[in-house]
């Protein structure tokens, strides 16, 4: 059960690192003495939902991938389409504890922020899944599942990095949020990245397996049971 955990929350966290990394794509080689506004909280928003739909083309175009899993990625892909509340829910999560924008457009200078801290926190989140999956041995071998899931990672963070390689909320904005250290952006991921395996699990595995995903087998009746348990 552990590896179908892995992989749904690997895939609906790819999703929410997209929001994240959108809202705070930045200059990764900024020079320490260069400085920008800080955004208001007004502006943050409009740009997270300008970069949202840029978020998704990169996993429509990344979405391939699952096809060593399932000959039927679109029917796959639908699956994973209707959870646009974790996103916001993620969101909301973040903005309120991040603490990173200021209500005046007249915010303070800050230093041009960098998101490498950000990528380290939520690759590192994703390897500790990945991790557990591999420890669990329930539900036969998962292997490929989770080899899929980190191909279509990779293949999401380097079309992200290469759009936002000038900063899109600066170049648009002409501002940026102000990030966490690396340490606390870890906790933040953590804190916020939440799914009920109980309520949500069921019916996405279900999906996927009627998707094509034949390796999710063993696993689908158990999370359906627990489930109608916890109901």
């Amino acid at each position: 059960m552990a590896a179908f955990v892995t992989t749904t929350n690997g895939v609906l966290f790819l999703r929410l690192i997209v929001l994240a990394l959108l809202v705070f794509g930045v200059h990764s080689r900024s020079g320490r003495s260069s400085r920008v506004r800080q955004c208001s909280c007004h502006e943050q928003s409009l740009c997270v939902k300008d970069l949202e739909k840029m978020g998704e083309r990169c996993l429509d175009k990344c979405w391939s991938h699952t096809r060593a899993i399932t000959s039927r990625p679109n029917e796959l892909r639908q699956c994973f389409r209707g959870k646009t509340r974790m996103v916001k829910d993620f969101e909301k999560c973040a903005q309120k504890n991040m603490k990173s924008c200021v209500q005046s457009r007249h915010g303070p200078k800050i230093p041009k922020q960098s998101i490498s801290g950000i990528m380290r926190a939520a690759e590192r989140k994703v390897h500790s899944m990945t991790q557990k999956a591999l420890s669990s041995g329930f539900g036969g071998n998962m292997n490929r599942l989770i080899s899929s899931t980190q191909s279509l990672g990779d293949c999401v963070k380097n079309c992200i990095i290469a759009k936002t390689a000038d900063g899109v909320c600066l170049r648009k904005y002409r501002c940026q949020p102000l990030l966490p250290q690396e340490s606390k952006a870890g906790k933040l991921i953590s804190k916020c990245m939440r799914i009920d395996i109980k309520k949500e699990g069921g019916p996405l595995c279900n999906c996927a397996l009627k998707a094509g995903v034949r390796d999710l087998s063993k696993v689908c009746s158990v999370l359906s049971l627990m489930g109608s348990k916890s109901g």
